[in-house]
C-alpha cells in the first residue's frame, strides 16, 4: 500500500470549495484566486512582469497546500516519485502539451510536504499529457511513490 498512486483532481467542484475558503479568510478580495482548473500556461506566465507571477505562483503554492491538506496528503514526505500532469481542457482549441508545465503545482506539493522536493533526484519522471473534456475540464495529479530500488538498479548497470 506503501506505493499505491495518489491522484488528485482540480476541477470546479475543488475550486468552489477553496474559493470557499479563501473569501473567508479575504474578506475584502474580490477576485477568485484560482481562474481555471488546470495550471496557467507558461506562455502567460513566463511574459508577467514579476511581482505578477510571483503572486500567481503564491495563490497557486496556497491552493495546493490548502487541498493537500484537505485531501490529507500534507506531510507524507514521499522521497521519490513519478508524477504525471493530465489536463483536460474545456474546448478544441490548441493546446501545446510542453506548455502546461505545472510549475506551481509542483512547488505546492513541496510547500505541503507531500513530496520531498521537486528536484530530478526525487520526481524521477514528470508526465505531461492533455485532452477535452468539455463537460468536466480539470487537471488531474497523479503522484506514483517510488521505493527506490530502481535507483540502486541504475548504478548496478550505470
Amino acid at each position: 500500500m506503501k506505493n499505491e498512486p495518489i491522484t488528485i483532481t482540480i476541477d470546479e467542484k475543488t475550486l468552489r470549495a477553496y474559493e470557499e475558503h479563501y473569501f473567508s479568510i479575504h474578506k475584502r478580495a474580490r477576485k477568485k484566486p484560482i481562474r481555471q482548473p488546470y495550471h496557467e500556461s507558461i506562455n502567460t506566465w513566463m511574459i508577467m512582469r514579476r511581482p505578477e507571477m510571483n503572486a500567481l505562483k503564491q495563490r497557486w503554492k496556497d491552493f495546493i497546500i490548502w487541498l493537500t491538506e484537505k485531501l490529507g496528503y500534507s506531510g507524507l514526505n514521499i522521497d521519490r516519485c513519478v508524477i504525471c500532469h493530465t489536463v483536460y481542457y474545456p474546448t478544441n482549441r490548441r493546446h501545446d502539451t510542453d506548455n502546461s508545465t505545472p510549475k506551481f503545482i509542483l512547488d505546492g506539493l513541496v510547500a505541503s510536504g507531500m513530496i520531498t522536493d521537486d528536484d530530478c533526484r526525487h520526481i524521477t519522471q514528470l508526465v505531461l499529457k492533455c485532452g477535452v473534456d468539455q463537460g468536466h475540464p480539470r487537471t488531474e495529479i497523479q503522484i506514483i511513490p517510488e521505493d527506490g530500488n530502481e535507483e540502486k538498479e541504475e548504478q548496478a548497470h550505470g
